[in-house]
C-alpha cells in the first residue's frame, strides 16, 4: 500500500528535495518526463545526447494499435529501439486491439505503455479515441483489462486532460478517474496535462494554449486519490517551476519548453547535480537515427536565426550527404555552444 505524500513543504526545502532526498521523496523511477511530440521525442536519441542523462522518461509520440500490430517485425525502425526510459504512447478505443498492442511492444523489450486520453486532432475524434475517451471512462477502463486479460505484465499508464468541452468540474474529472481505479487493472500512474480540452472549435495547438491552465484542480485530485502516483503536465518553462510542482505530486511532464529549447534539459542536469558527459563519452555507443528526423528537434537550438533562413542551410548541407560522424559532430557542436549560432560554410 502506497503511503501518502507529504504536502506543501517549505519553500526552502526545494533545493534538498532536488538531490540528495529526489528520488526518496517520489513513488515514480523518473519524476521528470518529456512528453510525447511528434518527430520529437520519438525517437528522442538527440534528447539524450543533449541530457547525457538517463533520469527522465522520454515518451514516444503517439502510435495507433493498429498500427503497432502492423509492423510488429520491424517495431526498432517504427517506434525506436526499446529503451528502459522510454515509454510507447497508444492510441485507440477498441480494448483488445489495444491489449494485443501492448502485449506486442512487451514482447519486443518495450518497458512500459501509456494509453493516450487526451489528443484533441480531428482525425484522433473521428477514430473516437483520444481526448474523447474523457467522455467515456468506462471504455478507458475496458482497455485496461483486457490488458490484464492479455497477462500485458510492463506498466500501462493513462494520461487525460482535467476535462472535455463543458464536463469540466471536478466531480467530471473524479469520475472519470474512480472508474479507471475499479477496473481489472488500475493504472500505476496517472499523468494530467492541467487544462481542459475543447475538441470543437480549436486546433491542437490553440488547445495547448487557450484553455487556462488549472494546477490546484489536479492538486486536488492528488488529496482524492492519495495513493495514486500522478504526474502533471502543461506550461512548465523553468527548473524553479519544475520544482515546485515535485513538492505537490510525484512527477512533473515537460512539453514544449523541451521542443522549443532542447538545452533545457541540461538546465534540469546541472539543478539536480547530473554531470555532464564529455564529447567523448557522447560518441561512444550513439547511433543517430535518419538524419531527417534530426531536423526539427535541431532546429530549435539555433535562437535568433530566422527559422526559413535555417531550414535553407540545413539542407544546403543535408545534400551533400554527411556522414552520420559529420552531422554527430554538427550536433555536439551545437550542444557545447547553444547560445551562439552554428554557422553553415558554402564555400567549399
Amino acid at each position: 500500500m502506497f503511503v501518502p505524500l507529504r504536502r506543501a513543504l517549505p519553500r526552502q526545502s526545494v533545493r534538498l528535495i532536488t538531490n540528495a532526498a529526489f528520488n526518496q521523496r517520489t513513488r515514480l523511477d523518473r519524476p521528470i518526463s518529456v512528453a510525447p511530440m511528434v518527430d520529437i521525442s520519438t525517437p528522442a536519441k538527440l534528447l539524450r545526447i543533449i541530457s547525457g542523462s538517463s533520469r527522465y522518461a522520454y515518451y514516444t509520440e503517439m502510435h495507433h494499435g493498429q498500427a503497432i500490430l502492423h509492423h510488429t517485425s520491424h517495431l526498432d525502425w517504427f517506434v525506436g529501439p526499446p529503451q528502459p526510459n522510454v515509454v510507447v504512447q497508444l492510441g485507440g478505443a477498441e480494448p483488445h486491439m489495444m491489449a494485443q498492442a501492448a502485449k506486442a511492444l512487451e514482447k519486443h523489450g518495450y518497458r512500459e505503455v501509456n494509453i493516450n486520453v487526451g489528443c484533441p486532432s480531428a482525425n484522433v475524434q473521428s477514430g473516437k479515441f483520444g481526448a474523447v475517451l474523457m467522455k467515456t471512462p468506462e471504455i478507458v477502463a475496458d482497455i485496461l483489462s483486457a490488458m490484464e486479460t492479455c497477462d500485458v505484465s510492463i506498466p500501462v499508464t493513462v494520461k487525460c486532460r482535467i476535462g472535455v468541452d463543458k464536463q469540466e468540474s471536478f466531480e467530471f474529472l473524479e469520475k472519470f478517474v474512480d472508474t479507471l481505479l475499479q477496473s481489472k487493472r488500475p493504472p500505476p500512474h496517472l499523468i494530467v496535462h492541467a487544462r481542459k480540452c475543447i475538441l470543437k472549435g480549436l486546433t491542437p495547438k490553440k488547445n495547448r494554449t487557450i484553455p487556462p491552465l488549472n494546477y490546484d484542480r489536479v492538486y486536488q485530485l492528488r488529496d482524492r486519490f492519495p495513493e495514486l502516483p500522478i504526474s502533471i503536465n502543461g506550461g512548465f518553462t523553468t527548473v524553479d517551476m519544475v520544482n515546485r510542482a515535485l513538492e505537490q505530486v510525484d512527477g512533473c511532464m515537460i512539453g514544449r519548453q523541451v521542443m522549443n529549447h532542447p538545452m533545457f534539459l541540461q538546465e534540469l542536469d546541472r539543478d539536480y547535480g547530473e554531470k555532464l558527459l564529455s564529447e567523448k563519452h557522447l560518441l561512444e555507443g550513439t547511433r543517430l537515427p535518419p538524419l531527417t528526423i534530426l531536423i526539427k528537434p535541431l532546429m530549435m537550438l539555433f535562437e535568433g536565426r530566422h527559422g526559413r533562413n535555417f531550414r535553407r542551410e540545413l539542407f544546403v548541407e543535408l545534400d551533400k550527404k554527411p556522414s552520420l560522424s559529420d552531422f554527430r559532430s554538427v550536433v555536439l557542436q551545437a550542444i557545447s555552444s547553444a547560445e551562439v549560432p552554428i554557422n553553415f560554410s558554402h564555400s567549399n
